[in-house]
């Protein structure tokens, strides 16, 4: 059973701003990787992993898994039609997973790596009734919607 639940976060301006930063890297990274698969007609995951991983990891200054999350994002495009070159969105939603994000729901917050730092941001009240454990914190995706950005 996959439990879905939509969490409002309330960062402060320098958190929004890493946040935001975060993803245009991640969808630059993920841009490059697709360039390199679209040169080489290489579309599966661990073909793309290793032709790309050292790389993006390098030129973007991204962690071991936000590389691994990027790079699967391009794979799976690539699923969907491999006749036309995948691009990204610079603000586009890149999947998180608990290596990269992580609730502490004792204390009402969450973890998030971001590129520079890792920040901490409350978790609002409105979102007191989550009731999950850790093990069922599998995967999350970071989206923003228009209001993130004023």
């Amino acid at each position: 059973m996959k439990l879905i639940a939509q969490i409002k976060l309330l960062p402060t301006p320098e958190q929004t701003q890493a946040l935001r930063k975060t993803l245009e890297v991640a969808n630059a990274a993920c841009n490059y990787i697709s360039e390199q698969a679209w040169g080489s007609q290489t579309f599966k995951q661990f073909p793309i992993h290793k032709l790309t991983y050292y790389d993006v990891k390098e030129m973007f200054g991204l962690t071991a898994q936000v590389v691994v999350r990027c790079i699967s994002k391009v794979a799976d495009a690539y699923k969907l039609d491999r006749k036309v070159k995948r691009t990204f969105k610079p603000h586009g939603a890149i999947a998180f997973d608990d290596r990269i994000l992580t609730y502490k729901l004792d204390r009402m917050e969450l973890s998030i790596w971001t590129v520079g730092a890792d920040k901490r941001c409350p978790l609002p009240a409105e979102n007191a009734s989550l009731n999950c454990s850790k093990a069922s914190m599998g995967k999350a995706t970071c989206v923003w919607s228009k209001a993130s950005f004023t």
